[in-house]
């Protein structure tokens, strides 16, 4: 039987992924996936199969799962103050269902 949940979704450009890691860390989330990212927006376009010419500037998704509501919210309000203040990125909070309910403390 599933049980509700919030995935947080984070796009950004490569380079902040460490900064993104070491705060979900501090947030006390020991789990999270990256994958790599392409697309089009406000920053042009980004290509996820060509070649970058500098690695760093190609983008990856973060996909966060949390049972608890304000613990995503407040990383997604940290994300956008503290990290995505200066920089191109997104950030949303979406309902899901999850099913292996003890793989996911927070």
């Amino acid at each position: 039987m599933p049980s509700p949940a919030h995935k947080l979704t984070i796009i950004i450009e490569r380079l902040l992924k460490p900064q993104v890691e070491a705060l979900l860390s501090e947030a006390g989330l020991d789990g999270w996936s990256i994958f790599p990212g392409g697309g089009r927006g406000t920053h042009g376009v980004h290509r996820a199969q060509a070649a970058q010419l500098v690695r760093e500037f190609a983008i990856v998704k973060f996909e966060v799962v949390l049972r608890d509501r304000a613990k995503a919210e407040a990383i997604a309000e940290r994300l956008t103050q503290e990290i995505l203040a200066q920089q191109s990125g997104l950030v949303w909070l979406e309902e899901v269902a999850i099913w292996r309910t003890g793989k996911f403390r927070s």
